[in-house]
């Protein structure tokens, strides 16, 4: 599957389409298929790097998102 992804932290030019492995689903969990997503503001500070420095890399951004229950 894809997702937008960033590797290093900055603006809008650090994004990149990557093509990532579909997500393991367990007990509890369902598994989306997203038709929209949207970025809010602590995204965007995330990417910038001032949100939670210490975040992990690469990072996909994205909690917002509508789509079908698979």
């Amino acid at each position: 599957m894809k997702a937008v992804r960033f590797h290093q932290f900055g603006g809008p030019e650090v994004l990149r389409w990557d093509d990532v492995a579909e997500p393991a689903v367990g007990p509890g969990d369902v598994l989306i298929r997203v038709a929209a997503a949207g970025v809010n503001f602590p995204d965007v500070m995330r990417r910038a790097g001032t949100y939670n420095p210490a975040l992990p890399l690469p990072h996909a951004e994205g909690v917002e998102a509508a789509g079908t229950v698979e």
